[in-house]
């Protein structure tokens, strides 16, 4: 499977499978529809061609080329990602995070596919002994080797992004709700000390005078602030 270069394509649409037969005296070749595999391998290749144990290694090399470049994007999209999930949790990059790891979820199980088939071709056949050249294999199976570690870490980082982006969540959530019920228990004191005031009882202070209205709401108003005061000087991560 070949990885296209186009990023603006979704990932599935992205790879595409490359198919080779060899005969004696005919290579048949198949293609994704519209690929520029072949037209953009000869530009860069053709001269280097002189067996069909060359023409595969060097169609290996070129794919796994690509694989490598778009795990470079990406690295750079995971460090985007984790800058972000630090200061915000706006939808537009959980979009992001979900995006990149859909496309680390493909290429990790296209890799793992393919690394079943070059083992099997690195191990099983004689086709490095064909080739006749070890640097040129060596080559090729280091990029598969990096290809394939930095797609594990990198699914690794987009774990912890996402565990982080959830973490950032509830802490917003907890700050809102504390804020939430240190407003609601601030308002319940004037409310309280009003419905006492309100009660058709008597002995009531202030009952029987005109400052007694103003009484009540200066009483509110202090009991207020202290309750408020002492809110926001509480530290509550502290256990007695």
């Amino acid at each position: 499977m070949n990885l296209n270069t186009d990023q603006e394509l979704p990932i599935e649409k992205r790879l595409e499978p490359l198919i080779f037969v060899f005969a004696q005296e005919l290579t048949i070749t198949f293609v994704g529809d519209n690929s520029h595999f072949i037209d953009d391998f000869l530009k860069q290749h053709a001269q280097k061609i002189t067996s069909k144990e060359r023409l595969c290694a060097y169609i290996i090399k070129m794919t796994y080329t690509h694989y490598l470049k778009e795990l470079k994007h990406i690295k750079k999209e995971i460090d985007a990602l984790d800058q972000a999930a630090r200061t915000t949790t706006k939808n537009e990059e959980l979009f992001r995070l979900a995006d990149t790891q859909r496309t680390m979820v493909y290429l990790d199980n296209t890799l793992q596919g393919q690394k079943e088939t070059l083992n099997y071709l690195w191990e099983e056949t004689d086709f490095p002994d064909q080739l006749d050249e070890p640097n040129l294999l060596y080559n090729i199976r280091l990029r598969q080797a990096h290809a394939e570690e930095r797609v594990l870490i990198y699914r690794d980082l987009l774990e912890t992004i996402g565990g982080l982006f959830n973490d950032m969540m509830s802490n917003n959530l907890n700050h809102l709700m504390k804020y939430l019920d240190s407003a609601a228990l601030v308002i319940s004191v004037p409310a309280l000390i009003s419905g006492i005031w309100g009660m058709n009882t008597g002995g009531l202070p202030g009952k029987g005078t005109k400052l007694g209205f103003f009484f009540v709401i200066i009483l509110g108003v202090i009991l207020t602030l202290l309750t408020g005061l002492h809110l926001k000087r509480k530290d509550y991560t502290k256990t007695e």
